[in-house]
This record gives structure tokens, sequence and C-alpha cells, in this order.
């Protein structure tokens, strides 16, 4: 296969399989809102920064150096493997040993033995890991997405069964566990039977060249990390577990388009930049095309979502959940924009910038933490953290494009033009949308969803048929070499 036409087979896998993951995802959150209470969800978002943060160094930052180059050799992968079970043992025993002191320090003594029970998931997710890096190196995402549904199928199964037996917040944690497990078995299967076994080796020496990029990947991931769950952290902090979960629940609600549709472009554009990182011109192409392609697909849903948010939520996460409902408006313009700036991190890691990465992390860190610790210390609540992101996103968030038009030499203005004008035509569509049902009286929360979900697709659609050819024509024409 062409690389163009493996890219266009691994935009197809990717698709289904975050089809797929997000019902089940959805399917799991809907169901344990009505069986769990917001403090449970604060308790989990709490943990998950923690654990996050400590993920980052799961494998020293090095994975995506294995992706970036063209030439590894079976020792430098061995060596690479046992580096990365190493670090996961040590990362569980560290968040076993410093969970007394998040339990302290959020003043909740059940953070401390969930802590401890989550932290298997380093151990979990190290035994599959590099073989999920490869199968993505080498463009097979038949296999990774595969794996991914049946994990995530597997999760929601052990969410809601111990959900049901009445464990509490325990249920997340759990599912999680058996995400992470299940998918590394997999990985392991398929990578023992396609790609190598790793040897009893670790020679330090032939890793040389690895660990500048993985320095840089990881602490540009602790650094990110810790930007992207801030919010969450100082929340259940300042103003409590509750507050935590009712704006958890509306940020993974905002997320999820951005989360689950980006990587389907994304997961494939890295190694395809990689493999096109000296000819800027490809790169070019390529970057344009996935950012308008993405933009077409997250926009209208992030709009929807801000103009029918008290039904949405009425829906999927049932009755006493009206404050998450009043975040999601906000916290959707801040997902526009994230969905515009992802997919720049993946372009500048091909070209071997992971430095560029690293630094803009830590300056975008030091800004929202500052500005949002000295926020809701004079406002102590999620709707002045909500401001805070849309602010930073909007005026801070706009040196990211900058940065990634000179590193790539991308011309930014199309792209520009294209989201603005998108912006423009979508937000008009949502606010026509609920006027039309306004307008109507329609009160029942389903019926309002149908018929103003109706018009704002049907509309869309139209859009696209008239100004948007461009794009789809690429995509028909995908076994032209010419993209």
């Amino acid at each position: 296969m062409s690389l163009k036409a493996q890219a266009v087979s691994g935009v197809k896998w990717t698709a289904w399989s975050t089809l797929l993951i997000t019902a089940f995802q959805f399917a799991q959150l809907s169901i344990l809102a009505r069986l769990l209470d917001p403090a449970d969800f604060g308790l989990m978002a709490v943990m998950m920064v923690v654990i996050g943060f400590s993920q980052a160094f799961q494998d020293m930052g090095i994975s995506n150096a294995i992706i970036q180059r063209q030439n590894i050799t079976h020792t430098q992968l061995s060596s690479l493997y046992w580096l990365n079970i190493a670090s996961g043992i040590v990362l569980c025993l560290i968040v076993m040993a410093i969970s007394p002191l998040a339990a302290d320090f959020f003043d909740e003594p059940r953070i401390s033995g969930l802590m401890k029970t989550l932290s298997g998931v380093f151990i979990l997710v190290a035994i599959g890991n590099q073989y999920r890096v490869l199968c993505q190196k080498a463009l097979q995402f038949r296999y990774t997405e595969t794996i991914d549904i049946i994990a995530a199928a597997g999760s929601l199964v052990v969410a809601v069964y111990f959900a049901l037996q009445g464990a509490g917040v325990l249920a997340l944690v759990y599912a999680m566990l058996a995400q992470a497990g299940l998918a590394s078995a997999l990985f392991l299967w398929v990578g023992l039977r396609e790609y190598h076994r790793p040897s009893l080796v670790y020679r330090h020496a032939e890793l040389k060249g690895f660990y500048g990029f993985g320095l840089y990947q990881m602490g540009d991931r602790c650094i990110n990390y810790l930007a992207t769950n801030a919010d969450k952290l100082l929340i259940g902090k300042m103003v409590g577990m509750s507050a935590a979960g009712f704006y958890n629940l509306a940020w993974q609600l905002i997320i999820f388009p951005v989360s689950k549709i980006n990587p389907i472009v994304t997961k494939v554009a890295f190694p395809v930049y990689s493999k096109v990182q000296n000819d800027f011109t490809a790169l070019n192409r390529y970057y344009t095309f996935n950012v308008k392609a993405l933009s077409l697909v997250t926009l209208p849903i992030l709009a929807f979502l801000f103009f029918f948010s008290h039904d949405v939520v009425r829906i999927v996460f049932g009755t006493g959940w009206s404050a998450t409902a009043e975040l999601i408006p906000a916290l959707a313009l801040v997902g526009m924009l994230r969905a515009l700036g992802n997919p720049g991190g993946a372009i500048v890691l091909a070209l071997g910038r992971a430095d560029v990465g690293f630094w803009w992390n830590v300056v975008w860190s030091v800004s929202i933490v500052t500005a949002l610790t000295l926020g809701l210390m004079i406002s102590p609540s999620a709707h002045t953290a909500v401001n805070i992101l849309v602010a930073l996103s909007i005026t801070l968030g706009t040196f990211w494009h900058v940065i990634i038009a000179r590193i790539s030499k991308v011309d930014y203005w199309p792209i520009a033009r294209h989201f603005f004008t998108l912006f423009t035509v979508v937000m008009a569509i949502g606010w026509a949308g609920a006027s039309l049902v306004e307008g109507n009286e329609i009160n029942n929360p389903v019926l309002r969803l149908v018929s103003g979900g109706l018009f704002c697709i049907l509309t869309y659609v139209v859009y696209l048929y008239l100004f948007e050819k461009e794009i789809f024509k690429i995509l028909r024409n995908q076994t032209n070499n010419e993209l």
C-alpha cells in the first residue's frame, strides 16, 4: 500500500473504533451518573490528575522516539522494553508511597487506599505499551483499534457490575484497571507474533540517542497533563469534591469530541508526518487537510452542546446535574479552540522538536496554574475556572499556532480563515436550532434534542454540500497520490 492508502486505511479503522469506544464510554458515564454521587466523580478526577501526571514517566518519554526514528534495532527495542517495565514498577511504588500525602492534601482519607489500588495500572500498561507503539509506527491500526474496542467493552462491563454491587468510586477504579490489563494482554499477544520477542538484554549505550528526545517528551507530557488537569485539582482543593464532580462531568462531555475525534486523524498523522518530515510542501498539505477535516466534524458537535447543554445533560446523566449543564457552554468554546490547536503536537514531534512542545507547555502550565489559583482565591467556584480557561485559550493559545507555523513552514492563513468561517456558520445554525425549539415551546428534552438536532444536521449538510466540496473531493480520490 502507498503511504496515502495506509493513512486513509488507518483513519477508517480509527474512525470506526472511536465511534464504538465513544458509545461504550458514553454508556458508562450515563449509567454511572445514575448510580454514583458527584463526589465520587470528583474523587476519581482528582486521583486521575496524580495518576495521569505519573504516567508521563511511564516509558521515559521514549515511545514516540520509536515512531519518529525510521531505523531501530532489535537490541534497542529489547532494551527499551525492559526500561518500560522497570519504570512501570517504580512508578507503581512511588504512587503507593505518596497516596497518603494526597489524601492529607485534599483532606479525603479515601484517596489513599483508592490510589494504592489504582497504581497497578502502571505495571499493566508497561507490559504491552511498546507493541502498541510498534503497531502505530507500522500503521497497523486494525490491531490497535480492535484491541481498544475490546478493552473499552470490558471496562464498561466491569464498571456497571461493580456500581450495581454498590462499590461506589471503586467501580471507576476497577474499570480502569480492567481496560489497561485487557489492552496490554492483547497487545502483548499481537506483538510477540508480529514484531519481536524482547531479548534478555539491556544496553544503555545504544539508547543514548533516544534520551534527548525522550526527556523532552517526558517533561512535555508531565507539564501538559498538569496544565490540562490543574482545573480539576484546584477546584477539588479550593471549592470541594462535589464541585469537582459537576465540573468533571461537564468537561468529559465537552472533551469527548476533541479527545475521540481528533485522534482519528492525529494517531495516523504522527507516523505519516514522520515519514515526510523533510518535505515541507507535503507537510503543509497533510496538516492543512487534517485541521480542516477535524474542524468540520468537531465544531458542529460542540456548537450543538453550547446551545442544548441542559437537554443533553438531562438525557445523558439524569436529574440532579443542572450545575454541570451550566458549565458546558463556556467549556464548549474551550473545546473548539483545543480542537484547532491539538493537531500541532504531532507535526512538532515529527520534526524532532520535542523541546518546542516542552517549553511551550512550561509557559502554558505556569500561566494556567497561576491564573486559576488567583481566580479561585478571589471567587471559589467552578464558573471562575471556566471563564479563566476561555480567556487563556483565546489569548495565550494563539501563540501556539504562531510557533507551529514558524517551525513547520505551514501556511496558516487558509486554516485560520476556514476555522473562523466554520465557527460562525455552526454557531448560527446552533442558535437557529435552539430558537426553533423555543419558538415552538417544546419542553420534553428528548423532543427538543431530536427536533433541534434534525434541523441543525440538515442545515449543516446543506452548508457542506455548497461550500466544503473540496474536502470531500480529496476523500473520494483517496487513491490519487496528490493529496
